[in-house]
């Protein structure tokens, strides 16, 4: 399949039209069987795909890079989700290798390690989630299976996650040719998949490079080369494009510098680092008077002012940068901050605090809302759960918390109802919901109870006779 776009044709990795789209739910219903999560699971989500195009490539004019996100996925993959985060969890701290999941591990790395004569070396794997093979991701689950136990049912919960179907929006399904494997940008669990196969690669690259030298972060790494000189650093280029290719990744390798942009951290061989974003990028805050919960308003001035503080090495690199995040702050409205590399900073908790096991309530907030729902809840609980109750130790105001969630943007609202115009102009025969039972099975009017204008007939009979009615409802 092909998408023009300006002229140009470039294509799509699902190469095949399959007649069945089901065949994964059927895994997934004895998956959760055996798991006993029957009951806590979505069957398999016939979402349709689309394609973004990555116009901010700066050789966006010579060719049309692009992301495939496929967000039909199966349930499953939250199980799988779970799995891979203990498992890469554990291989990370047996084999003390620097895969970073924030810009804050990347930069307690570079204070410990960035000291003496170095250049910086990066390097950027291409479409690492698509290039992703059953062999390669195999390859991963062998070696964490050398330094820990990992059980077949865990195996197939993770090879079951990889099979993908894409879905179009007139209705068809798509299959790729070759095998249905694939780990998709969308999945529950394909951040996750992408942390093993990295530790893996991770391990190849320590065999000529010192393993507190290099890291990595998804398809991102850093190199730090000590003492470097022509030939050796051509050499070190040599070897990380011959590791990759072995499993059939390609990379693109930096030369060497004194300076690394790594995430939204710029760092420095001489031992600083200063806060980084990509040019051209205009940033943007909430409004203090929209719609959200007041206490995510008011904190907002202090979490931008608090983040620039830590992605800062010193005062003169802080109010360097600081500038242009005070100025998009009073774009939205917010002037009352203190823009200090010395403000208040949070100090870190020492005393150990026992965890409870919290359930949280999430009402939707909204302004137009007078009634403190929040605090109405509460006295419910308190009300109905005192202490006699046998649910006491489960409902109350220590175990019981609310926190309200935000409501839909204006955007989003306008995105949904151009989805849902869209889907019913290019397929109005399965666009109309006629049924909204939880049960489909046992709707009392086969699948059409949402039917408008129905005539109800119903006899009512006693001793004597039976007397027909009728109702007509126009709703």
């Amino acid at each position: 399949a092909f998408l023009r776009c300006k002229d140009r044709m470039f294509s799509i990795r699902f190469l095949s039209v399959s007649p069945c789209a089901g065949f994964s739910s059927s895994e997934a219903l004895k998956i959760a069987r055996k798991l006993d999560l029957c009951g806590r699971m979505h069957k398999f989500q016939n979402a349709s795909a689309f394609i973004l195009i990555k116009d901010h490539k700066p050789d966006f004019g010579a060719k049309i890079p692009t992301r495939l996100i496929n967000p039909a996925k199966s349930d499953v993959g939250r199980v799988s989700k779970v799995i891979l985060e203990r498992l890469t969890c554990h291989l990370r701290e047996r084999l003390r290798l620097n895969q970073w999941r924030s810009t804050a591990d990347a930069i307690n790395w570079f204070k410990v390690e960035g000291k003496g004569k170095f250049k910086f070396l990066s390097y950027d794997i291409e479409a690492f989630y698509p290039s992703i093979t059953e062999e390669l991701l195999n390859k991963a689950i062998s070696f964490a299976n050398q330094w820990t136990d990992i059980s077949p049912s865990d195996i197939g919960v993770i090879q079951h996650c990889r099979k993908s179907l894409l879905f179009c929006p007139k209705g068809e399904v798509w299959q790729r040719k070759d095998s249905e494997f694939d780990v998709t940008m969308g999945a529950n669990d394909g951040a996750e998949v992408c942390e093993l196969v990295g530790l893996f690669l991770l391990q190849k690259i320590s065999q000529f490079i010192p393993k507190q030298h290099h890291g990595i972060y998804r398809d991102d790494g850093l190199i730090m080369v000590m003492a470097p000189n022509g030939p050796k650093t051509e050499r070190l280029r040599k070897d990380l494009h011959r590791c990759f290719n072995e499993e059939n990744l390609k990379i693109t390798v930096s030369m060497p510098s004194d300076g690394a942009d790594f995430l939204d951290v710029s760092f420095n061989s001489k031992g600083s680092f200063k806060p980084f974003r990509k040019s051209g990028k205009v940033t943007q805050y909430i409004h203090h008077r929209s719609n959200h919960p007041p206490n995510i308003v008011r904190n907002i001035p202090d979490m931008v002012i608090t983040r620039i503080r830590e992605l800062s090495s010193s005062k003169e690199a802080f109010d360097s940068a600081i500038p242009y995040y005070t100025d998009a702050l009073k774009r939205s409205g917010y002037t009352n901050f203190n823009a200090d590399f010395d403000g208040e900073k949070t100090k870190k908790r020492t005393k150990k605090v026992r965890t409870r096991n919290i359930l949280w309530f999430n009402p939707p907030f909204s302004s137009d809302v007078e009634t403190n729902i929040g605090r109405r809840f509460l006295n419910l609980v308190e009300k109905h759960f005192k202490k006699p109750h046998r649910y006491h130790t489960f409902l109350n105001k220590n175990s019981v918390k609310v926190s309200y969630s935000c409501m839909k943007s204006m955007g989003g609202i306008i995105k949904a109802h151009n989805r849902k115009l869209l889907k019913e102009k290019m397929n109005p025969d399965t666009a109309k919901n006629t049924c909204n039972c939880r049960v489909k099975a046992s709707c009392p009017l086969n699948g059409e109870c949402l039917s408008k204008s129905l005539v109800y007939e119903a006899t009512i009979k006693n001793q004597r006779r039976g007397v027909p009615l009728r109702r007509n409802d126009r709703g």
